[in-house]
């Protein structure tokens, strides 16, 4: 479900209006919209906007809005392009009957990259956003400068990947079934939809910061005008049907040359057999240029709830490995959304 300029009104006014004041009062973004084949990547472009930018890509089920806190603290000499991946957000879905699968997102990493023409491609992400960087890097290491992962890294190995492949594409023909139809999800009241959004991941975001995220991920219900649906795409529930082997991860791993910057939260789960991560760890303190290793307490979200602890962490290393040029590959006027 797309969002009209009526429907946006009425969500800053009922849901953001604190997050906008932080946001322009401290750095000024752009509503921006990339074109790509099946429609438009959404995203908040934050100045500097006439150099190439960090690209910052969110996690699953997320939206761009994960990063609000966080980017005004860091250090506004580079601009940061924060996007909704594909279904989320403001984003376009993908066409009817495909499935979001992890190979989607280092794909739209190139395409971005393209579209824009960066000589190269400074990444950040979040959780599955970590995780696409880092596959794009090790798929492209040559074209990557540095990147940061914020609680997430190597894509995780399941296994039983047959049942489990089985069962994802009996969830995708569900939910697919589910974004084609024409009756509207269940809608729930703001301060219910924050609380369901807090319980995710361990209780993962704090009640005050849910706004953060629900801003670009929920539109008010057609039947009732004080309940809200979700409106990223139901398709982002299967679970995923292809799956990297952890040897195939190992040696991919010694692709990853570039400087890479980890913050690992110490509440937050592994999500996999933890022994796999700190396998990958040991291959990457050895190939990458500058493997930096951070634990950080706090739940899986500690990025949006206290930016504090991880900014001068990101600072101290994007101010390292700034040394690209950035001349080329800043915003394109034709991008900027009419909703600024």
């Amino acid at each position: 479900m797309m969002l009209s300029r009526k429907s946006l009104l009425i969500l800053n006014t009922n849901l953001v209006k604190n997050c906008r004041l932080f946001s322009t009062e401290q750095r000024a973004f752009h509503e921006v919209k990339v074109p790509v084949p099946w429609g438009h990547v959404a995203g908040r472009w934050w100045e500097p906007w006439d150099k190439r930018p960090i690209l910052a890509i969110h996690g699953w089920q997320d939206n761009c809005g994960t990063f609000n806190r966080l980017i005004p603290m860091l250090n506004d000499s580079v601009g940061v392009l924060a996007i909704d991946l594909p279904g989320h957000g403001y984003s376009s879905p993908l066409p009817s009957g495909m499935y979001y699968h992890n190979m989607n997102y280092p794909i739209l990493i190139r395409q971005i990259s393209n579209y824009f023409k960066w000589p190269k491609t400074s990444l950040m992400g979040h959780s599955l956003g970590g995780i696409s960087a880092y596959m794009y890097t090790m798929l492209f290491p040559e074209s990557v400068d540095f990147l940061v992962c914020i609680d997430g890294v190597k894509p995780l190995y399941k296994k039983n990947n047959g049942p489990r492949m089985a069962e994802g594409i009996q969830e995708l023909l569900k939910y697919d079934a589910q974004m084609r139809s024409t009756e509207e999800p269940p809608s729930y009241p703001l301060d219910v939809l924050k609380k369901k959004l807090a319980a995710l991941n361990k209780n993962s975001i704090s009640i005050e910061h849910c706004h953060h995220i629900l801003e670009r991920n929920i539109a008010p219900s057609k039947n009732d005008p004080d309940k809200y649906c979700f409106t990223r795409d139901p398709r982002l529930k299967a679970r995923l049907i292809l799956n990297w082997s952890q040897k195939e991860l190992v040696e991919g791993a010694y692709r990853v040359t570039p400087p890479l910057c980890m913050i690992k939260f110490t509440e937050s789960g592994y999500y996999e057999e933890k022994q796999n991560f700190y396998e990958i760890l040991e291959v990457l303190k050895k190939t990458s240029k500058d493997p930096r290793v951070h634990y950080v307490d706090g739940p899986h979200h500690t990025h949006l709830n206290n930016p504090e602890t991880v900014n001068n962490l990101i600072n101290n290393f994007v101010g390292t490995h700034n040394t690209e040029d950035r001349s080329v590959g800043g915003i394109k006027s034709d991008i900027i959304s009419a909703e600024n």
